[in-house]
C-alpha cells in the first residue's frame, strides 16, 4: 500500500474512533443524568418508601376517603389518618379504613369479638368515637360477663353512604382472617341506593365504581333532588317497582349468604333491622330470609324522637341513641345465646326496654307496606314540565332536560297498561350513531330501538298484559354506547326523553 493510501485509512479509522468516543460519552452523561434525576429502583419497590409517601399525601389532602381496590367495596377511610374532620366531628382511622383501633388478624385467642356491620349509624356519623354503639356494647357485656370472660371486643365495621352490597363484601371477604363470634348487622333504609365511590384524593364520589358504565348518575334516595332541584325524593326504597324489588332482592341474597357463612365459621349473625318508616318492605326482601332469632326490628322512635338523635335535621343516633340501642342488643344477645362462651347476667332495665321498644318494631314490620298518600305516582311523565311528585318518579340516570344516560329507571303508575309510548329525540352528537337501546318494562325485554344523529323519536311498545296490570312498574332504558355531556364529562347521555307514557290502548 502506498503511503497515501496508508494516511487515508488511517484517517478513517481515527474518524470511526472518535465517532465512538463521543457516542459512548453522549450515553454516558445520558445515563448519569436519568441516574440523577431518577430515584434508585430499589427506592420505588421498598415498602416503607410507598407508605411514607401516601403517609406525606394523606397528610396533604382534605377529605378523608381512599378508593378500594374492590369495585364492590368502593371506598374505606385513607389508613391511619388522625383527627379528620367528617361530618363535623374529629374521625381518626385504622389500617383497614376504618373508624376504629387497630384490628388484630387472626383474632387473638380467648378473645370473644363481635363485628358491628353498617353504614354511618355504625361508623357514628355527628358523635365522638367513645359515644358509639361498640363502645357501650363492650362496657355492658364486659361488666356483666365477669373478668374471667376474657378480653371482649366491639368492632365498628361501618362506613358512611355504604350500602348493604358493600358491608356484605367488605366482611365476607376477610371473614376467616377478622374471625367474628358475633356479627351485628345494621340496616337502614337507604342501604339499597348506590354506593359512591372516592374522588380525588379524599373526596366522595358521585359516581358507583361498581357501575362505572353508567357515569355520574347515582342511583339514590336523593336523585330528583339533585337532577330537577325538586323537594322530593324518589321511592327506590319502597319496593314499588322492578328496579327496587331487584334490589331488595340482592340485598336480601347477600345477607342471607353472609349469615350463613358467619355460622358455618363457628359465629353468630344478628340482623339488626332499622328500616324506618318501612320495616313491612324490608321484613318481605330481606328479615324473611333469615331464621327469626337472627333478626330484631328497631321501631321508628329511635329516628323519629329528637332525644335520640343528632340534631332537628339528622336522624342518626346521638350518644343517647347509641347507649339506648346498645342496651336493647345486649338483653338481644343475652336472652338469644348469641354469645354462648359468655356467662352474661340478667340486666332487667335492658329487659324491659327491649320488651318495649323491640315489640312495638315487630308490630311495625307486621303491618301491611305503608306510602306517602300526599305524593302520587302517575302513569305519564313529561320531562318538558316537571313538578316534585312527577321528578320523584325518577330512580336515577336522567338529568335536566330529559338526557338520558346509558342507564336509566323510572316508575309510572301500571294497573291495565298495553302500551307504552317514548318520545324525544336522539341526541345530536354523531359520535353515538349506530348505539342501540334497550328497553324494558319491569322484567320483561318489550323492544330496541338505534340511536341516529338528532333524529325524533316516536316509539310505541306493547306491554305483555300481566306486566301492565302490576299497580306500579319499572320502565328502564339500557344503551351500548353514549358520549360525554358537554356540560360534564362524568355525566354520560345517548337520548332525549319528553315525554313518556303508559296506555291502555
Amino acid at each position: 500500500m502506498d503511503p497515501a493510501s496508508r494516511l487515508r485509512a488511517a484517517m478513517r479509522a481515527l474518524l470511526v474512533l472518535s465517532v465512538a468516543c463521543v457516542g459512548l460519552a453522549v450515553t454516558s452523561v445520558v445515563l448519569w443524568r436519568r441516574a440523577a434525576e431518577a430515584p434508585p429502583a430499589s427506592d420505588l419497590d421498598d415498602p416503607q418508601v410507598r407508605e411514607a409517601a401516601i403517609a406525606r399525601l394523606v397528610a396533604a389532602g382534605a377529605g378523608g376517603w381512599d378508593s378500594f381496590p374492590d369495585p364492590e367495596v368502593g371506598r374505606v377511610l385513607q389508613p391511619d389518618v388522625g383527627d379528620r374532620s367528617i361530618s363535623g366531628v374529629a374521625i381518626s382511622s385504622n389500617e383497614l379504613g376504618l373508624r376504629e383501633g387497630p384490628v388484630a388478624r387472626p383474632k387473638p385467642a380467648g378473645t370473644t369479638r363481635v363485628v358491628l356491620l353498617g353504614d354511618s349509624y355504625v361508623m357514628g356519623e355527628g358523635v365522638e368515637a367513645n359515644d358509639r354503639l361498640g363502645v357501650f356494647l363492650a362496657r355492658f357485656l364486659r361488666e356483666r360477663a365477669g373478668a374471667a370472660s376474657g378480653p371482649i371486643e366491639c368492632l365498628h365495621f361501618g362506613l358512611d353512604n355504604w350500602n348493604i352490597v358493600a358491608e356484605t363484601a367488605f366482611l365476607r371477604r376477610q371473614l376467616s382472617l377478622v374471625q367474628p363470634d358475633l356479627v351485628v348487622h345494621v340496616i337502614i333504609r337507604n342501604d339499597l341506593e348506590d354506593n359512591s365511590g372516592a374522588r380525588g384524593f379524599g373526596g366522595m364520589s358521585s359516581f358507583d365504581p361498581l357501575h362505572g358504565e353508567r357515569g355520574e348518575p347515582l342511583f339514590q334516595a336523593r336523585f330528583p333532588m339533585a337532577a330537577f332541584q325538586t323537594r322530593e325524593t324518589n321511592w327506590i326504597a319502597h319496593g314499588l317497582d322492578f328496579e327496587s324489588r331487584s334490589r331488595f332482592e340482592d340485598a336480601g341474597r347477600r345477607v342471607a349468604d353472609l349469615a350463613r357463612r358467619v355460622e358455618a365459621a363457628g359465629g353468630r349473625y344478628l340482623l339488626v333491622d332499622n328500616y324506618s318508616g318501612l320495616l313491612p318492605a324490608s321484613r318481605r326482601f330481606i328479615a324473611s330470609k333469615l331464621a327469626p332469632a337472627q333478626v330484631c326490628y328497631l321501631p321508628s322512635a329511635p329516628q323519629r324522637e329528637e332525644r335520640w338523635r343528632v340534631a332537628k335535621d339528622n336522624a342518626h343516633w346521638n350518644r343517647a341513641g347509641h347507649e339506648l340501642v346498645a342496651s336493647l342488643l345486649y338483653s338481644v344477645i343475652r336472652a338469644r345465646r348469641l354469645l354462648p362462651a359468655l356467662p352474661l347476667a340478667d340486666w332487667p332495665q335492658a329487659d324491659a326496654l327491649a320488651k318495649e321498644w323491640l315489640e312495638q318494631g315487630e308490630v311495625e314490620a307486621a303491618g301491611e307496606p305503608r306510602y306517602d298518600r300526599r305524593r302520587s305516582v302517575a302513569s305519564s311523565l313529561d320531562f318538558r314540565s316537571l313538578d316534585d311528585d312527577a321528578a320523584a318518579q325518577v330512580t336515577g340516570g336522567i338529568a335536566r332536560g330529559g338526557r338520558v344516560g346509558p342507564y336509566a329507571a323510572l316508575v309510572l303508575k301500571g294497573g291495565a297498561a298495553r302500551r307504552l309510548v317514548v318520545e324525544g329525540a336522539a341526541l345530536a352528537r354523531p359520535e353515538i350513531d349506530g348505539a342501540t337501546v334497550t328497553v324494558w318494562v319491569e322484567e320483561a325485554q318489550v323492544g330496541t330501538f338505534p340511536i341516529r344523529a338528532g333524529a325524533p323519536l316516536a316509539l310505541r311498545f306493547d306491554v305483555p298484559a300481566e306486566v301492565g296490570a302490576r299497580p306500579f312498574v319499572a320502565v328502564r332504558f339500557r344503551s351500548d354506547d353514549y358520549a360525554y355531556s358537554d356540560e360534564n364529562l362524568r355525566q354520560f347521555v345517548v337520548f332525549r326523553l319528553d315525554r313518556i307514557a303508559l296506555s291502555d290502548s
